[in-house]
């Protein structure tokens, strides 16, 4: 019986080391392929991007509007930046990707990255979001005046004519 237990011990730690080292596997894994997607440098593209998407509409509003739209617009832009630092949100990506792959997997979009294919699918990919973005933002034009008549039907207020 006492054997027995300690058996049942040991299997269970050894479980528990090697479930732990798949798990830094998976973390070290991770991070690598985060680097090879580089994709600290695509947050702060896709962040200069939106910011860039605001300024061109903020540029339609007139004087003091404007003035204070794009002071506002700086103020949430470094309190967005601060927050969303690649220093702040690294170990919650690397975190999302150890947990959605296997190592196995993770290993194979490694290798995938490393080829000139998979290498310029990364240099591709800020175009890609820049394009993406256009694309939402046009839909959203055309979209926000059928928002704003729902938000004023709920409210019981007339549509604007």
């Amino acid at each position: 019986m006492k054997t027995t237990f300690a058996m049942l011990a040991i299997s269970l730690m050894l479980s528990a080391a090697t479930v732990r080292a798949e798990e830094e596997t998976a973390q070290t894994l991770a991070e690598e392929l985060l680097v090879l997607m580089d994709v600290q440098s695509s947050i702060q593209k896709s962040f200069d991007a939106v910011k860039q998407m605001q300024a061109t509409q903020f540029a339609s509003m007139a004087g003091d509007r404007k003035e204070q739209a794009l002071a506002m617009q700086q103020k949430m832009m470094d309190l967005i930046a601060g927050e969303m630092s690649w220093d702040k949100i690294k170990t919650d990506y690397i975190g999302i990707y150890a947990e959605t792959f296997t190592a196995d997997e993770l290993k194979g979009i490694i290798d995938f990255y490393k080829t000139p294919v998979g290498r310029k699918f990364i240099e591709k990919q800020p175009e890609i979001m820049e394009k993406s973005m256009r694309v939402t933002q046009k839909q959203m034009m055309t979209l926000m005046p059928k928002i704003q008549a729902l938000a004023l039907e709920a409210a019981g207020m007339p549509p604007a004519q």
